[in-house]
Order: structure tokens, then sequence, then C-alpha cells
């Protein structure tokens, strides 16, 4: 999904200091250090989001595996993976890298978004806005922020070239055990992945 014109913004609470970067005078320290702002500020929005529009949905705690995770994975599509959820063999790479780091049981969600900024520096702020303004305006991605089955949360945010990219990774345990059903085998999974599409 490209979108290259912003909506009217309406998250007031994005406000910080300059990060605006010009990706031709940017040092890579800057460039991560305005990255980071960015991560912070995303989350601060969705938690805002959540807190307002899904009020029985617990706080969304952040993980630091679930951001290694999230910045892996806005690293490969900055650097040419599908911008999907899915890999070039229909694999779907977050689901993985989180049941390969925490297990096979648990929810697990992926929301992703691009955004291409052509000659402007990279504003963190606006970044920010933007990412959250998309997912909000995504059914499946509003869902996956609001959801009551996630309790954990990563997000990575890579900028690359003219193009800058978040992910936030969802994590949430498993439903409580049913008492009247049999057990499950060894390699079940109540894995379910929400995905933004």
């Amino acid at each position: 999904m490209r979108k290259t014109l912003r909506r009217a913004a309406f998250l007031s609470a994005l406000v910080i200091g300059p990060a605006t970067l010009s990706h031709a005078q940017s040092p890579a320290g800057e460039s991560a250090h305005a990255e980071r702002i960015a991560e912070t500020l995303i989350a601060t929005a969705i938690e805002d989001l959540r807190a307002r529009l899904s009020p029985n949905a617990p706080r969304l705690s952040s993980d630091p595996e679930l951001v290694r995770i999230a910045r892996e994975r806005a690293a490969a599509l900055a650097h040419g993976a599908p911008f999907s959820h899915q890999d070039w063999e229909g694999h779907f790479p977050a689901k993985d890298m989180v049941q390969a780091r925490f297990g096979a049981y648990g929810f697990i969600g992926e929301n992703i978004v691009m955004e291409k900024r052509g000659t402007r520096g990279f504003d963190a702020s606006a970044f920010a806005k933007f990412a959250a303004e998309q997912w909000m305006a995504s059914e499946g991605h509003r869902a996956a922020i609001l959801s009551p089955d996630y309790d954990a949360s990563g997000i990575g945010v890579v900028v690359f070239g003219d193009q800058a990219y978040a992910t936030q990774i969802f994590r949430g345990p498993a439903p409580p055990a049913k008492r009247a059903r049999a057990p499950r085998p060894k390699d079940a999974t109540t894995a379910r992945f929400l995905d933004g599409f």
C-alpha cells in the first residue's frame, strides 16, 4: 500500500522538538536517533488510541525482543522484501520470527506502513502521525491496534533512501484452555496471525 499524500492530522499529542533529518546530511547515528524517536511517538499514539477506543484491552508493554523483530522486519522491507505480510514463498515472516523466539502458542499480529518522502528530510513526528493515521484508516490494521488479545508490542522504524518504513509486532498469550476439551497434540498451535490486509 503506497500512500504519498498525508491525511488531515488528528493526533495533536504528537509534538516533539525538531527531529527532522535530511538523508543527505544525516550521519548514521543521527538517523538512528530520529528512527528511535519515531518508534517512541508511534508507541505513544497507539497506546493513546487503545486507551480511548478499546478501554478493555490491556496496556501494551514494550517487549525488547518484539522491538528487535519489528526492526528486522522494517529493515527487510526497506531492503527489498515484499511490502506485504507474506514473503516470496507465501510465509508470514513476523509470525515465524515470533514463534521461533517465544514458542508456538499465543496471538501474533503485524502492522506495516511505508511513506515515500521525496526530497524532504525525515521528520520523526510527522512520520509517527502518518503511521498511526494510516493504520487506523485500514480495517485490519485498526483491528490489530484495538485487539484485546495483545498485551505486548514492539515497533521498528527504518529510513532508507527516500522511503521510511514502520512495523509494529503484537503478541498476546494463548487463550486459557477449556476444561471440556481433550489436550492438544504437542505440535498444535493456538497462534492467530492478525494482519492488516
